[in-house]
């Protein structure tokens, strides 16, 4: 039973190893649909969306949703987006 002993005790004495600092990593996608969000494209997308979320908010009982609008939005930023993502290589 020594050998069982031993290697708990050099178990024991080895060091944790230190944290490496973690470093937040920005996913530049993020920043070209942020600059999609704002053309003048999406924007009018984004506007109608809201315009629909307020009159259904504004009613008390409503089968309407703003489905569509929130697709069109989508679907504007995406393409937006997908043009764009390859520009800054070569």
């Amino acid at each position: 039973m020594a050998l069982g002993n031993e290697i708990v005790a050099a178990a024991s004495s080895v060091e944790p190893e230190e944290e490496e600092e973690e470093v937040d990593l920005e996913d530049p996608r993020d920043k070209v649909k942020e600059r999609c969000q704002a053309t003048k494209e999406c924007q009018k997308h984004l506007d109608e969306y809201e315009r629909c979320n307020e009159r259904v908010n504004s009613k008390s009982n409503t089968s309407e949703t703003c489905a569509q609008e929130l697709y069109d939005f989508i679907h504007c930023v995406d393409h937006c987006a997908a043009q764009k993502a390859f520009e800054g290589t070569k």
